[in-house]
Parts: C-alpha cells; structure tokens; sequence
C-alpha cells in the first residue's frame, strides 16, 4: 500500500509539474525571446511604414510591458511623432508620451510582427483640413514612390485604446477648430467578410473654437456607446447608439458615405421625464444655475443632419424639440412655474447658410403662482435677423424676484401685465438702431 501510495503522489507531482510549471516556463522563454528582440521589432515595423507611407514616424525608447494589453504582449514605446512628410520641417501630426504596442506572443515567435493591439496616452493628435481639400493625414498615409508595389505592412488592429488624448480637427478654410479631449476611449474590431464592425465606449469633452475665440460650444461633456459597422468601400453605418451629452440622453443612428463627399445622414431623438436633455444644451456656466430647479415634464427632441460635409460642407440641419406638462420649481423659496409647454423647431435652411437659418418656439405657456405666461418668437436670416415676437404675460413681481433669487433686489413688489407684438429687422452691426427707427412694425402696452 505505501509503495501505491508513493506512485501515486509522483504522478501527481509530474502531472502538476507538466500542466503548470511547464507553460510558465514556456511562457518565460517567450518572454524573454521578445524582451531581447524587442527593438529590432518596433523598429521593423516602424522601417516598413516609413518606406511605405509619405510620411515619417519617429519613435524614443522602448520596453518591455507584457501585461499591460494581455492576452497581447505589448512593447512600450516612448516618444512617438508622426510628421505629414519627411521633410525636415514637416508638420507633427500626433505627438503622444507612450504607445504600448500588442502582440500576439505566437505571431512573434514565427516571425510574424502583425500589430493587433494600441494603447495611445498623454498627448496630441492633429488634423488639418486644409484649403486645397486634402488633409494632413490623408497626405502621412499616402503611399510613397518608392513603396508603390509593395504590401503594406501587418496592421489587424482587434483593440485600440485613447487616454488623455488631445484631439483636433482644424479646417484652413473657415478657420473653425473642433477639440476633443478624450479622456478614454476603447475600440473593439472585428472583420466579417470585408466588413469592419466595431464598438467604441467613449468619454470626451467638446470644444468649438472659430479663429481662436470661444464659440457657444465649449466644455461640453459627452460619453458615448456606438457600434459602427464599415464596408470595404469606406461606408460607415452608425448602429442604435447611445449619446449622453452633460445629463441630456440622445438615440443616434445613420450612416456616413465616406467615398461619395463624406455625407452623412443621421437621427437623433430623445425623450425623457425632465429637462436634463434641453439643460444640456446651454451654455457650460449656465447648467448649474439651470440644475437647481426641480423639473419634470414631458421633453422631447428630434434632430436630423443630412448631406456632404467633405471640403468644410455644411449639411442640412432640423431640429424639432419642445417640453409639455411641465415645471419648474424653486424648492428653497418655495415657488413654482407650472404647465409649461412649447414647441421649438431649428434648421439652418435651403443654402444650409446663417442666411437661410430659422428659428422659432411657438405656444409657449406657463401659469405662474398669479398669472401666467403665452408668447411665441420666430427669427429668420441669421445674417439680418427678421424677429417677430408676441407676448402677453400677467406676472407678481415679487414671485418673480423669489423665483430666480434676485437678492440684490430689495422689497419689490406689484403686479405687471404686458401686451406685445415685434417685428423688426435687426442690424447685428447697430442692434439699437431697430429701437430708433422702429422701421417696421412695434406694438407694446404695459
């Protein structure tokens, strides 16, 4: 029995020894393998893209990160620039503190160095549109003279991740910057008979810059869930998606025809239960004086974006939006704004122009804690805004100044009722010149 025994606790231990030790052991070996190669692999595929490509790469250091993309094995690059060409003073395209590059450890050991796997942190990426309708990227990617018969390079990206990375997209036409401010992103790929489909998770913040200035579009927080699905002819099809804009909660799908002028065709709609979805379309430093108000009500909103957009096109733009059944309360001063309602439309036209822009919010009402609220403004010609307003409005002013907290207004009191109707073309160059001449039509009873 003791003998049995014994047999059996050495078949344990060689079987232990074979199913553990030994891929640990293997595992080290590769590991080893890559760490003494790692070099002359970064800097093959970097030697390949630069023979192939226009454009240059440059890369610092690099070291050896095996878990930092497992299942891949990733080598850790320092430095990394991409220049729009190989001329010395070419302009940096994208400029990151590290790239760590995946692997598969198998693929090393054949011989096969086919990138599957980028993690980007900490830097910029900038593309330039610029006025002859190409772009930076586009002319980094072409291929070169002394390239044009050969393959590519192995690039089957199944994963790439963005951190802290710093996004433009400048246009030298009409001067219009757009920044992304990715604070992480991450992509998954997969290739179905030609065909790409994808899933990216997303958290950036959205600033528009026109010629350097601040525009309306500044420190806008976005998180975003979207499948894409691309064809080998560059179309891109937007599956249901989910688009949380501040605290505003938006259904996206569409497609982009990358090929035919970059056009695109998207819905956007959103329902909700308060006034989160249209809160978040105001100015960054007015949402926390909005979000302190108790609100609910019926919301919708309803937006498609149609047509090309290469070469600084604007497509066609409508939006349809408007609340009913709704409220606004002040819980500290104990005042409410009830059965709110309007219907609000924009749309930037038939020349898809500031010309040809419409905008208007009709049937808007409100009961206030004594009196109430009907009015309804349309504005046509962004360029020389046609306004026609009419407002009838019965309010306390006292409710008024304990609603929004106006506490540098001291005992106010009195009720007001106001009858107006407007409609003016306003000189954007000399807006009181409308109250000067009042050259169309002005009617006010207070």
């Amino acid at each position: 029995m003791k003998f049995g025994v014994l047999k059996r606790k050495k078949f344990w231990w060689w079987f232990v020894s074979i199913t553990i030790f030994t891929p640990i052991l293997l595992f080290g070996i590769l590991l080893l393998i890559v760490y003494f190669n790692q070099d002359a692999i970064i800097q093959n595929e970097i030697n390949k893209m630069n023979k192939h490509h226009s454009g240059k790469i440059i890369v610092g250091d690099t070291h050896l990160a095996p878990f930092e993309n497992f299942p891949f094995i990733s080598i850790k690059v320092d430095d990394v620039r991409i220049l729009e060409s190989k001329d010395d003073d070419a302009a940096v395209i994208l400029d990151v503190e590290d790239i760590y590059v995946g692997f598969n450890i198998w693929d090393i050991v054949k011989g096969d160095y086919d990138i599957q796997s980028l993690v980007v942190e900490n830097g910029f990426f900038n593309i330039i549109m610029h006025e002859d309708g190409t772009t930076n990227l586009e002319n980094a990617l072409a291929t070169s003279e002394e390239a044009s018969d050969e393959e590519p390079p192995n690039v089957h990206l199944k994963e790439i991740e963005l951190r802290d990375l710093d996004i433009h997209q400048y246009n030298e036409s009409t001067k219009m910057d757009i920044e992304l401010y990715v604070n992480n992103a991450l992509g998954g790929f997969e290739t179905v008979d030609g065909e790409i489909n994808t899933h990216v998770d997303m958290n950036f913040v959205l600033n528009v810059f026109d010629d350097g200035d601040t525009t309306y579009i500044h420190d806008k927080e976005f998180e975003v869930h979207t499948d894409l699905q691309v064809s080998e002819t560059g179309n891109v099809i937007i599956q249901p998606s989910k688009i949380r804009m501040e605290h505003g909660d938006f259904d996206v799908e569409g497609f982009i025809d990358v090929p035919n002028e970059m056009m695109i065709d998207l819905s956007i709609t959103g329902t909700k239960p308060n006034f989160d979805m249209l809160i978040s379309f105001a100015p960054h430093d007015l949402i926390p004086v909005l979000e302190r108000y108790n609100n609910a009500g019926d919301i919708f909103f309803e937006a498609f974006i149609q047509g090309p957009t290469e070469n600084g096109q604007m497509p066609y733009i409508s939006v349809d939006f408007g609340a009913k059944e709704a409220f606004l309360e002040n819980t500290i001063k104990e005042k409410i704004i009830d059965e709110v309602a309007f219907e609000g439309h924009f749309s930037n036209g038939a020349e898809k122009n500031m010309k040809t822009m419409e905008f208007s919010l009709k049937g808007m009402h409100a009961k206030l804690e004594s009196g109430e609220f009907n009015g309804s403004v349309f504005v046509k010609n962004f360029e020389e805004p046609d306004v026609q307003m009419e407002l009838d409005a019965d309010f306390d002013l006292e409710f008024l100044a304990d609603f929004f907290e106006l506490d540098n207004i001291q005992d106010i009191h009195g009720a007001i009722e106001l009858h107006m109707r407007f409609h003016d073309i306003i000189d954007l160059d000399n807006p009181g010149k409308a109250l000067e001449d009042l050259n169309q039509s002005y009617y006010s009873e207070l």
